[in-house]
């Protein structure tokens, strides 16, 4: 019978575990079925953690990915609205300011 590995998780009122640790643990069990020898039953275990963790770091670095978009959005529509702001919202020119019109 095969059981079902979980990803690491917190106890109740423990914050998730960090990426950096769910990384950590993924190349730990890959490490292990690469140079033990391992019975299938192991092996399979191993596996379907390793997958449980390789979906739970993408998960973790597609909200990241997100964020940073999100974050960029914001920054670029601030010079937007910054750049396209009303000639009387800019600084006074210094008189060494040379204009060409």
């Amino acid at each position: 019978m095969i059981r079902r590995l979980l990803i690491p998780s917190a106890e109740p009122g423990q914050p998730a575990p960090k990426f950096e640790e769910l990384l950590a643990r993924l190349e730990q069990i890959v490490s292990d079925m690469e140079t033990a020898e391992l019975p299938l039953e192991k092996l399979l275990a191993s596996y379907e953690e390793g997958m449980n963790l390789v979906k739970a770091c993408g998960d973790r670095l597609a909200s990241a990915e997100q964020k940073v978009e999100i974050l960029s959005r914001a920054i670029s529509a601030g010079s937007t609205a910054s750049a396209s702001a009303p000639e009387e919202n800019k600084p006074a020119e210094s008189p060494d300011d040379i204009r060409l019109i």
